[in-house]
């Protein structure tokens, strides 16, 4: 009577066990499927993709600051303690790259700036301490792939200031920071509010700022209040939205924004002078369950024979897959789509931390843990889950 008892056991385990591969096996986006198709970690830890100088592309990485042909990376600086890099620059130019090292012996919260030569023996500069005079008490505070530092500091009447302003040592004994666009406390009416992101199209990090290549700039509340400011460099555009942004894209002369509870909202033509666009219920295309970081993935084709605008985006969720919406130009609503083959086939469990516009739908994505891959999107077919929609490389087989 045991060994039956025993043996209805293992019979109905067997069962469970059938059951539940068999749904799997049905299942396109199952967790065997997940399992098998993802890539292997590297153990390259990217953190930022910088730009190319000839035929090198430079990056960073947890370990330092790289360059690479396609085929060999050289490390031209390593981080360590004392000289750990926390944003970078290829300044092509001056045949360099700037970076900001944390400021150790002292509570100012502020960055130290760095240059190292991208021409071996790659030497490392001493502390290059720009000034900017319009202000008191500046920090630095972060440094963009396109040259853009931004800074802090106190004005006599305006009060607490941010700028974003470009490194210039044409004297090299007294370097000066040279402003681009503020945004002040009392100008602004920033008060209350501190710095929260500054937003760069995906791609296009490396861009200069321009009227092609704009930037977001958000403040925020302790009490959860939200400021957006639309800028190329030359006016400041505000944009009433009281919630927190991922990032946004222009597609064919029109502004789209995303926020970080997943909702994708149609701004209109974009800015071209200093004004404000309020953005509301109506101005929503989609409206999901995702939820995203600030510069998360978000990456817009369009197909013109169809009029049909695709917006690829990357939720915060390791394994969720790349998620496409897509809408005519006179759309009220948009369509989603999962995309787990084509070009999205080893990114659905990959966290994507920067990324690099080799041509237009052509981008190469470095991801934390996974390595760096090379994606072609077709525009006509970006929003098919399949192989018609473009192409992803392997882990680390990407082209220059």
């Amino acid at each position: 009577m045991q060994t039956n008892h025993r043996t209805f056991i293992l019979i109905s385990l067997l069962i469970a066990i059938l059951v539940i591969t068999g749904c799997n096996a049905d299942a396109s986006a199952g967790l065997f499927r997940q399992i098998s198709e993802s890539t292997t970690p590297v153990g390259i830890q990217y953190r930022q993709l910088l730009d190319k100088q000839a035929s090198d592309l430079y990056f960073t990485t947890t370990q330092g600051i790289y360059a690479t042909d396609g085929n060999t990376s050289t490390r031209i600086k390593a981080n360590s303690k004392r000289s750990r890099n926390l944003a970078a620059y290829l300044d092509s130019s001056k045949n360099r790259v700037l970076f900001l090292i944390n400021e150790l012996e002292s509570n100012t919260n502020s960055a130290i700036v760095r240059s190292v030569s991208t021409a071996s023996p790659y030497i490392e500069s001493a502390n290059l301490s720009p000034t900017y005079s319009a202000l008191t008490s500046v920090v630095t505070q972060n440094l963009y792939a396109n040259g853009l530092f931004r800074i802090q500091g106190n004005d006599s009447i305006n009060g607490k200031t941010f700028v974003l302003a470009t490194y210039d040592d044409t004297t090299p004994a007294s370097p000066v920071y040279t402003k681009v666009i503020d945004f002040s406390e009392v100008g602004d009416s920033l008060t209350g509010y501190s710095i929260d992101s500054v937003l760069q199209m995906t791609g296009k990090d490396a861009n200069s700022l321009s009227s092609t290549d704009p930037i977001i700039v958000s403040f925020a509340t302790d009490a959860g209040d939200y400021l957006h400011y639309y800028t190329n460099g030359t006016f400041k555009h505000s944009l009433v939205l009281n919630t927190r942004l991922a990032n946004f894209t222009i597609i064919n002369g029109k502004l789209y924004i995303l926020t970080t509870d997943g909702k994708l909202y149609s701004a209109g033509a974009i800015p071209t002078a200093a004004g404000t666009t309020t953005l509301t219920n109506t101005n929503v295309l989609a409206s999901s369950n995702k939820v995203y970081d600030p510069n998360a993935f978000m990456y817009g084709v369009r197909d013109a024979a169809g009029s049909i605008n695709h917006i690829i985006t990357k939720s915060k969720s390791l394994n969720d897959p790349l998620y496409v919406l897509s809408f005519s130009d006179s759309a009220t609503t948009a369509t989603a789509e999962s995309i787990r083959y084509g070009y999205g086939e080893y990114l659905d469990s990959a966290e994507i931390v920067s990324t690099y516009e080799k041509s237009a739908n052509n981008l190469l994505v470095a991801t934390a843990e996974n390595g760096m891959f090379e994606i072609t999107i077709i525009p006509s077919s970006a929003n098919s889950n399949s192989a018609s929609n473009g192409t992803s490389s392997e882990s680390e087989d990407y082209t220059l």
